[in-house]
């Protein structure tokens, strides 16, 4: 009897030992170790997120609400949900031996699935126990840079606020001998105004304060009240740029003209956004829907985030363009509006992203209504005053 229970007490315990994740084989990514811990489950090799996807040389963004990770290389999209026996490339669901797992508060990843997804081939050496990854060559990008000669800027106060948007800075200080330039509050003001009408996907502001102390030399302080925690505009500020950047690798193909672009962009935002229809009918839109993350990365919004967003997107592409502050005029009324100006081939157009999309949302259906307008066009159903744009908050 004592021999049995020993014998089923071995058992359990082989059985409990090799159900652990094991250490796996050494892993070489184009001639070079892979820094990171790698386990063994069923036969596949789980490695660190991170480490595998920024060796190939993927952007990725984990979701941890979701627990889902998003990567992106190229023209290539991969969706892993965390402990799900699917994962998803280009759309396409793709089974997986072994979901991804957090180990230790690692989250880790099927190496073979990540490598060939992204376009690389993996080869196991079994005399070596090792596995060789041989990375797909770069693509070569064409456009994903902001344009040099947009919205360029001599004065080195814009550039200071400017540069502390970019990093949710709570506060800018500017010391400066320019007394008449820059020696009264409005005219800081003004600056700051111009700095948002310009970066409209920056504007996370709900006020801002202006002090400025003179004496041998000018001494300028801009406070910004965010609407959310500096960290988190911060972090927004970033998941809008990385957003952007796989938006413009998946819509925008070699070769196309400005006005391509244009409406490549254009129907992007349409389509993957919903116009928050029922908090505007409440009277209890979200700050989030304001911005460009609302738009681009919550696929939420309304015409500010409409605009803000259209504006980082033809920013990347080199589009020039301008945030218009004015009103429309429908059947509800009339009310504050903002939309975008384009200039394509040359010449000023006007383009509403915001009025091409069905409200209440129509999945699928896109409108060019308000697509590229002359000034006489859009005039029927909009207003603005070149000389009256500033700090704004519209529907």
């Amino acid at each position: 009897m004592k021999l049995k229970i020993l014998t089923l007490f071995t058992i359990l315990t082989v059985i409990l030992t090799f159900s652990k994740p094991a250490t796996a084989a050494q892993v070489i990514v184009d001639g070079q170790p892979l820094e990171a811990e790698v386990m063994l489950e069923n036969g596949t090799t789980l490695v660190p997120l991170r480490a595998i996807f920024e060796t190939l040389r993927a952007s990725v963004r984990w979701d941890p609400a979701a627990k889902t990770i998003t990567a992106v290389k190229d023209d290539v999209t991969i969706v892993l949900p965390i402990g799900s026996p699917s994962a998803y490339r280009n759309g396409v669901q793709v089974s997986l031996q072994v979901p991804g797992r957090i180990i230790k508060n690692i989250t880790m990843v099927p190496l073979r699935f990540v490598s060939e997804s992204l376009g690389a081939e993996v080869q196991w050496v079994s005399t070596t126990q090792t596995v060789i990854i041989t990375s797909a060559p770069v693509q070569q990008e064409t456009v994903l840079v902001f344009h040099q000669n947009i919205k360029e800027n001599s004065d080195p106060l814009y550039n200071q606020v400017l540069k502390g948007l970019k990093e949710a800075e709570e506060k800018v200080v500017f010391m400066t001998d320019n007394q008449e330039q820059y020696g009264d509050v409005e005219k800081v003001l003004s600056v700051a105004q111009q700095v948002l009408q310009d970066h409209p996907y920056l504007n996370y502001i709900e006020s801002l304060e202006v002090r400025v102390r003179s004496g041998r030399t000018t001494c300028i302080e801009i406070l910004f009240q965010y609407n959310f925690p500096a960290r988190e505009v911060k972090e927004m500020i970033q998941a809008v740029e990385e957003k952007s950047l796989e938006i413009i690798k998946k819509e925008i193909k070699p070769g196309m003209t400005d006005l391509e672009k244009e409406k490549a962009l254009h129907d992007y935002v349409v389509l993957n956004t919903r116009y928050d229809y029922e908090n505007y009918q409440s009277n209890a839109i979200p700050k989030e829907s304001y911005t460009a993350y609302g738009v681009l990365v919550n696929g939420v919004g309304v015409c500010q985030g409409y605009a803000a967003a259209m504006c980082k997107l033809l920013d990347m592409v080199g589009i020039e363009n301008q945030f218009i502050i004015g009103t429309g005029h429908n059947s509800r009324g009339t009310e504050s509006h903002g939309w975008n100006k384009v200039k394509i081939n040359g010449r000023w157009y006007h383009l509403d992203t915001t009025w091409n999309d069905p409200a209440p949302d129509l999945p699928g259906m896109i409108s060019y209504k308000y697509f590229n307008l002359t000034d006489d066009e859009i005039k029927k159903d909009h207003s603005w005053s070149e000389t009256e744009q500033g700090l704004f908050q519209i529907k």
